[in-house]
């Protein structure tokens, strides 16, 4: 049953990091949509600074249960060759800026990938140059980066070790919302870049269309997994309390939180001709320009549900 745990799960509640009084209104109750996993869990939200955040959760000793093996970034992902129209689809991305994951225009130098899984990302930045190790929660995942020869350390970033130097960028694709906790964590990167260092993140956007249509159906609400559900707003407060200044907030051109949360709404009311057209638009080469299309223009009016933020140490 969805109410029942898996066994050695271990609940804590949690006050906002922020250090506001406790003063909170539930958002919604539900339960792992990813992997089936069973659980109940309450999204509720801070009254005084709006931060939202999964409460009760699984402790940081005990959520490794509801990160399975095949979580999808855990896998080993192999590029394929080009087909045909490629080329055509890659300028298309460039033209209407759909490549997520961008950093600024740096001479390459020393980057620290936090939650860097197999190494995909890893790879890509080496072949540009640049000196990068990483940290990763999942064993198996970071020994398949280890394989490609990079230095990762296996730990949760509230316990990773200190580095010997200091990095010129850190990377957080998708990251900062799994963080038990965000404030400490954040203080520590900190301290671990160069004093014109950056910190790029993504995280899904709690004021996204899905949210707004799907409600407690929206696919990145990822509960247990996700403890915090981010605006822009409530990370430039996070941040800021973690010592780090905002200076850029973007909108990626993604429509992929859209088509999810729609197929969780269709497959929960049994739409099977609704399902069917939302997973053609998912994973169709036919829709693949549909697809770009709709996630420029998600991005483009901020609806797409996820962000991707630069900051600098204050």
């Amino acid at each position: 049953m969805l109410s029942s745990y898996p066994e050695n799960i271990t609940l804590e509640s949690v006050s906002c990091p922020n250090g506001c009084h406790v003063n909170d209104i539930l958002v919604f109750s539900g339960h792992d949509r990813l992997h089936g996993i069973p659980g109940y869990f309450n999204v509720v939200q801070c009254v005084t600074c709006g931060l939202k955040r999964t409460n009760p959760r699984p402790t940081a000793e005990t959520i490794g249960a509801y990160y399975p093996d095949d979580y999808a970034p855990y896998l080993v992902v192999d590029k394929l060759p080009s087909k045909r129209g490629g080329v055509i689809k890659k300028y298309l991305r460039s033209l209407l800026g759909l490549d997520a994951r961008k950093i600024p225009s740096l001479a390459p130098g020393k980057m620290l990938e936090l939650g860097c899984a197999s190494g995909s990302f890893m790879e890509e930045m080496l072949s540009q140059g640049w000196s990068i190790e990483g940290i990763e929660f999942s064993d198996t995942a970071a020994e398949v980066a280890r394989e490609k020869g990079f230095i990762v350390q296996t730990a949760t970033l509230e316990n990773a070790k200190q580095p010997e130097q200091l990095f010129d960028v850190i990377v957080a694709w998708m990251v900062l919302e799994h963080l038990h906790a965000p404030i400490q964590v954040l203080s520590k990167l900190r301290n671990w870049v160069k004093p014109n260092g950056y910190l790029i993140a993504s995280v899904p956007d709690a004021n996204s269309l899905a949210k707004t249509i799907f409600n407690k159906r929206c696919y990145d609400w990822q509960l247990p997994t996700h403890l915090f559900h981010y605006t822009p707003k409530t990370l430039e407060f996070v941040l800021n309390n973690s010592g780090w200044k905002l200076e850029r907030v973007v909108w990626q051109k993604n429509c992929m939180t859209l088509l999810s949360s729609a197929e969780y709404w269709a497959n929960d009311f049994n739409h099977a001709k609704t399902l069917q057209v939302i997973r053609w638009m998912k994973t169709a080469s036919s829709a693949a320009y549909l697809r770009m299309m709709l996630g420029w223009l998600l991005g483009v009016t901020r609806l797409s549900g996820r962000i991707e933020i630069w900051a600098k140490p204050k």
